[in-house]
């Protein structure tokens, strides 16, 4: 394939659009291909935007959409500016962000009339649904939404009865034949990329590796050592996060939450402590998941897509699962007070950096 026409005839550049889903190893690709960027210009594929934040930004823009109806004057735009910057591109370009998988039919109508003028290729990334529900709650409560594990699984099993909105949600961007179905109406099959994730005992490599054979990058080319994943948090961790959650007013807003409490506090402190407790699922909730992860796999084997890693990835695990014990859904006071001493301590130290300009904020 040429490095800056389609393999498939059309005489088109090409672009590949990788959609999500959320808690699938997409930020720890998005930082490969920031990270690498001009390495990646180098050998003929772009990575547009000025920001890391940039796709994050594009994605609100066209959704016209922000979290907790909080509009960040960044986002107004960039959308745009990205499908400019693909535009005067000669070469292969990469679009990653997990924000557009809820898009609406309309939506996705724009951004595809906007992408005319390539050969666009859908990447979604896909993974098995009883590591993606206890991670995709983690991602929630770092946003600022306040249900407990129980409540979040509750509403994804009926998300119609969901008053907020997450179960609803949820299925909009983890429902993977829902959500190709709804991108992909107007592209052949053989350019859509369903990239499974690999299971935990496999190469911490691997994902790095499929991403980069379905984009036709050479994985070997590019430094991975820094990409750090967004780790999830511990049950007691979450917990706090929850309590802290509630205990908040308006009076902190959604620039103030973002900096302080979800990407300092939550990413950076709580991800970081030892000795964490995992959450999963209690029996009965785990064999309906295993039923809903057999119903997406046919949908997907159905649809013909290209399979990256194989379909088995997303069958759960084997063996008996394991109900909850009174001391692994307790948290303790004494564990929270702990965790509560260690972020008032980060956040004081961080305060304290930033008034000194140590950091930038």
């Amino acid at each position: 394939m040429s490095e800056h026409v389609s393999e498939h005839g059309t005489g088109k550049p090409v672009v590949y659009f990788h959609v999500g889903a959320p808690k699938t190893g997409t930020t720890f690709l998005q930082r490969v291909l920031w990270q690498n960027r001009e390495a990646l210009r180098s050998a003929g594929v772009l990575y547009p935007g000025d920001t890391f934040g940039a796709h994050v930004h594009a994605a609100f823009d066209l959704r016209k959409s922000g979290f907790h109806g909080y509009q960040d004057p960044r986002t107004s735009g960039a959308w745009d500016t990205i499908v400019t910057q693909a535009r005067d591109w000669r070469g292969r370009v990469i679009i990653s962000q997990e924000l557009f998988s809820p898009a609406t039919p309309t939506q996705i109508d724009t951004a595809l009339a906007d992408l005319s003028f390539a050969e666009v290729h859908l990447i979604y990334t896909a993974r098995e649904l009883s590591r993606q529900i206890p991670a995709a709650w983690q991602e929630d409560l770092k946003n600022r939404f306040t249900p407990t594990f129980d409540e979040f699984v509750t509403v994804l099993r009926h998300p119609d009865q969901d008053r907020q909105g997450l179960g609803r949600m949820f299925w909009r961007m983890q429902d993977a034949p829902a959500v190709l179905a709804r991108w992909s109406r107007d592209l052949p099959p053989a350019r859509v990329h369903v990239i499974t994730v690999p299971r935990r005992a496999d190469p911490p490599d691997l994902l790095w590796r499929r991403f980069a054979g379905t984009v036709g990058i050479d994985p070997d080319a590019y430094d991975i050592s820094n990409a750090a994943t967004n780790t999830s948090l511990g049950a007691a961790e979450a917990t706090f996060l929850r309590r802290l959650n509630l205990d908040l007013d308006d009076e902190v807003g959604w620039p103030l939450y973002n900096e302080m409490v979800k990407h300092h506090l939550a990413q950076e402190v709580l991800t970081r402590r030892d000795n964490q407790r995992l959450t999963h699922l209690q029996p009965d909730d785990a064999s309906w998941a295993a039923g809903r992860s057999a119903t997406m796999v046919e949908g997907l084997s159905a649809a013909g897509y290209d399979i990256v890693g194989s379909l088995d990835d997303l069958a759960p695990p084997s063996g008996p699962t394991e109900p909850r014990t009174p001391e692994q859904a307790h948290v303790s006071t004494e564990e929270q007070l702990e965790i509560a001493m260690e972020a008032i301590a980060a956040l004081l130290l961080r305060i304290s950096r930033l008034r000194r300009k140590v950091i930038k904020p």
